[in-house]
């Protein structure tokens, strides 16, 4: 049968297809979202594994159940473990209170599990058990509790060699590996391109209230020569920032600094086809182009840095590791983008080295 190139199957998710590689990704969510069993989701950053898992909750009969996603990096141990499986503890009163975790409120529903390979090998061993029986208990509880939830796991890590690292359990591999599916790069599936450029920049302009641009064909064919090594996370903040700035040519002298700019800033460095450093540039007069290129620049890796502190609540190692990126790095950068700590104070540099967490 066939599929729409462009399916919206929720509140702002879509599934682009526009090329062979995507159509038989759609086949097979479709007849994964038939059966009931564990799954593992394999690919890159940014290639859409977590929009693919909530395709299959859309068409599987949990559908009309809670699909709920859990970043395994952003949590310590403690916590990943109640956020999971939920809590009991004994008042001052003596009474037993409890919160439910994942797997209770996400009853007769989905759970897809992020970045499965920094999961603690204790809370695997939890894990592997409710695969096997369908049963759990609380943190600092007593009592078995039941629930029917199907477990989605996603990972762009090498589990294989994570198994063999002993960081992931072989046997909880065995049971999340039997039915895997591989989310394919953008740069397989080039001719999706201009199809991903249009549907990003049609729902921004909706969002925006703006009217859409159209693309020249020199844009285009750049785009479609370029590798997109951040996949779709990273062609969308490319079309925000073209929205934004309205200028092809410096979008075009983005995809290029970001092929060479390295031997661009090697090449500044002394003489140049016999110009020393400090003569005037050949190029000087597209300066201004640059400069709003290196603005865009800083502003989407600014939003892309908050995005992943936020999204680790503000963990800066577990950041880092989700930006994959050095502590180092990360550190630096909080300072030099003067990013707000969550209780609203900047960090300063004292506050950034001593970061413990």
């Amino acid at each position: 049968m066939y599929q729409p190139e462009i399916e919206q199957f929720g509140e702002e998710l879509y599934f682009v297809a526009g090329s062979p590689a995507s159509r038989r990704l759609r086949m097979q969510a479709e007849l994964l979202s038939r059966t009931d069993v564990p799954l593992l989701i394999t690919g890159e950053a940014g290639s859409g594994k977590a929009t693919t898992a909530r395709l299959i909750h859309s068409l599987s009969i949990r559908s009309s159940f809670p699909f709920m996603r859990v970043n395994c990096a952003a949590l310590t141990p403690d916590l990943l473990e109640s956020e999971l499986f939920g809590y009991e503890y004994v008042t001052v009163n003596g009474q037993t209170e409890s919160k439910p975790g994942k797997f209770e409120i996400c009853a007769t529903g989905t759970i897809l599990l992020q970045y499965l390979e920094t999961i603690p090998s204790s809370i695997q061993l939890h894990l592997l058990r409710f695969l096997e029986t369908k049963e759990f208990v609380r943190y600092g509880g007593k009592t078995q509790i039941r629930a029917d939830v199907r477990i989605m796991a996603a990972t762009r890590a090498d589990l294989q060699q994570a198994v063999a690292e002993g960081r992931v359990h072989e046997d909880l591999y065995d049971r999340l590996s039997a039915f895997r599916l591989s989310i394919p790069s953008l740069r397989e599936r080039l001719e999706e391109v201009p199809l991903l450029l249009g549907h990003f920049m049609n729902r921004l302009t909706r969002r925006y209230g703006v009217s859409a641009p159209c693309f020249s064909s020199s844009l285009l064919e750049g785009c479609q020569q370029y590798s997109w090594p951040g996949n779709l996370r990273q062609i969308e903040v490319f079309v925000k920032r073209l929205l934004v700035s309205g200028d092809e040519a410096a979008a075009l002298e983005e995809l290029n600094i970001h092929h060479g700019l390295e031997a661009e800033e090697g090449k500044s460095k002394g003489h140049v086809n016999g110009h020393s450093k400090n003569d005037k540039h050949p190029r000087e007069e597209n300066s201004s182009v640059k400069s709003l290129v290196r603005y865009a620049k800083d502003e989407a890796e600014r939003n892309v840095i908050v995005h992943a502190l936020e999204e680790t609540h503000w963990n800066r190692k577990a950041a880092a590791r989700l930006l994959n990126i050095s502590y180092r790095s990360l550190l630096y950068k909080i300072q030099a983008y003067k990013l707000i700590s969550q209780e609203g104070s900047p960090l300063s540099h004292r506050s950034v080295v001593g970061d413990r967490r």
